[in-house]
């Protein structure tokens, strides 16, 4: 982000290009990392036997994530570039990844059902304290995510509605632990999509 910020105006599309392959890796490694159960429990072992705290790796995948797609917003806003460089395709990923991460956690994401089980009723489970920690963790990285969202121009934000709405909709019924996630919910669907589906 400093590089960005300081040189930005001297910068070719490869000079970027590098740039957010970087982030990019340090994403996907934050994220292998986070999800990597046998790994997360040989440190909370090594932790343990030499009495220090956890590793903050959730908070390292989160930070990846949310400056990954800032850079990708301030281009998209900002350089004539970033047309030639597919930013926008790039952010709406991120995003959408971000939605995806989010509603794991709270374990509300979209499962694909059968015509056999259709009509099967599945029960909500109450989320246990790790995963409400977790989950309050990992808010800042959602709220930016819906601003960055939000913030898209018209056309651009109703071209790339179709891979995030079903998202945004098991958002709606999900268990959120900040009061911030859910009136940026209903701001979306209101001055946004609303519009949308009474134009269509």
């Amino acid at each position: 982000m400093k590089l960005y910020e300081v040189h930005h105006g001297f910068f070719s599309a490869e000079h970027i290009s590098i740039i957010l392959e970087i982030l990019s890796s340090i994403v996907s490694h934050a994220s292998a990392v986070s999800s990597e159960t046998d790994l997360q429990l040989k440190m909370e072992r090594a932790c343990f036997l030499l009495e220090t705290t956890h590793p903050p790796v959730v908070h390292f995948e989160n930070e990846s994530y949310q400056t990954y797609l800032r850079l990708l917003d301030t281009i998209l806003k900002n350089s004539s570039l970033s047309e030639e460089l597919s930013i926008e395709s790039q952010l709406v990923a991120v995003c959408v990844k971000i939605l995806q991460i989010y509603l794991k956690c709270a374990g509300c994401q979209q499962k694909q059902q059968s015509a056999s089980n259709h009509s099967t009723t599945h029960w909500t489970l109450p989320l246990g304290s790790a995963k409400k920690e977790e989950l309050a963790a990992r808010t800042p990285m959602l709220v930016l995510a819906m601003k960055v969202l939000s913030s898209l121009e018209s056309l651009t934000f109703r071209r790339n509605l179709p891979c995030f709405f079903p998202l945004l909709v098991n958002l709606v019924r999900c268990e959120h632990s900040s009061r911030e996630v859910q009136p940026m919910l209903h701001d979306i669907f209101h001055d946004l999509i609303g519009p949308i589906i009474l134009t269509s």
